[in-house]
């Protein structure tokens, strides 16, 4: 990863914003479960980025366009799940959010459960 940022400026969410997630269901357990960070669902071995930064294994990696979700799904077989979420995050729920990767990327803190509330819809990929 040549180029990878030594310094991230994580904010606590000050406006609303649309984020998309891929997940691999509808169900509420398992929305929560996608929403989960990989630190919090022990998930092995970490990403790459993960070991150069232990504070993106504690973020939810999620996309400002669903297009970018749907290719990866197809091109991926569902590896990463081949349902999509859209977020409707809000101001005042202890979100935080940091520009950390390529173009339309962003990394997201929050608690599960709340994040799981801000979801408005849920939609299968075809692969």
């Amino acid at each position: 990863m040549s180029g990878f940022p030594t310094e991230f400026r994580v904010l606590v969410l000050q406006r609303p914003m649309t984020l998309y997630r891929s997940c691999r269901g509808v169900d509420d357990a398992g929305l929560e479960h996608a929403l989960s960070s990989n630190f919090q669902a022990r998930r092995e071995p970490p990403h790459s980025a993960d070991l150069r930064a232990t504070v993106l294994y504690m973020a939810v990696s999620m996309f400002d366009r669903p297009t970018v979700l749907e290719k990866m799904a197809r091109k991926s077989r569902g590896r990463n799940g081949t349902y999509i979420a859209r977020l409707e995050l809000e101001p005042g729920h202890g979100f935080c959010i940091a520009d950390t990767g390529s173009a339309g990327h962003w990394s997201v803190w929050g608690v599960p459960a709340e994040l799981a509330k801000t979801v408005t819809e849920v939609w299968e990929v075809t692969i």
